[in-house]
């Protein structure tokens, strides 16, 4: 047996028939036709954040409906950018590194909780999706700078 007999074989990738620039007009074509699937997964993502967040809020010391509300919260984090509501990925990001706060008074915990989804709700519900309309912007400071004072305490 030669040490040639133990290398991985090279894939080959075939040439497409399409440009890279046809490519890039065909998937952004795709994306535009999702658009309107888009406010429905964005709707769909919000019910199970606030599905994640009442049960939590019936049992707080639950690790896994907290679990969930993280996980919730990260998916939501990662997936609204992409729906189109930027804003919306910022304040669930905000909520994430709140929920991982492990020093935290318990009533604030939930008052903050609550502020972060009641925001991701509201930018849902008016349709604020960018960052820079000025009360999603300052609301998402406010949001941050709370979740940055626990953090600065956690340590």
């Amino acid at each position: 047996m030669t040490s040639d007999s133990r290398k991985p074989a090279q894939k080959v990738l075939a040439q497409s028939r399409f440009t890279r620039e046809e490519l890039i007009e065909r998937a952004e074509s795709a994306i535009s036709e999702m658009q309107g699937e888009f406010a429905i997964w964005i709707v769909d993502e919000i019910n199970d954040l606030t599905a994640a967040q009442e049960k939590w809020l019936k049992a707080p010391g639950d690790s896994e409906a907290a679990g969930e509300l993280f996980r919730r919260a990260h998916d939501l984090k990662g997936q609204a950018p992409t729906l189109g509501y930027p804003i919306v990925g910022r304040i669930a990001a905000s909520l994430c590194d709140l929920l991982s706060c492990s020093q935290i008074d318990s009533d604030e915990l939930k008052r903050l909780t609550l502020g972060h989804v009641d925001a991701v709700k509201a930018a849902v519900r008016d349709e604020i999706k960018d960052e820079s309309e000025p009360v999603a912007q300052a609301l998402a400071v406010e949001l941050e700078n709370a979740v940055q004072r626990i953090a600065a305490d956690d340590h």
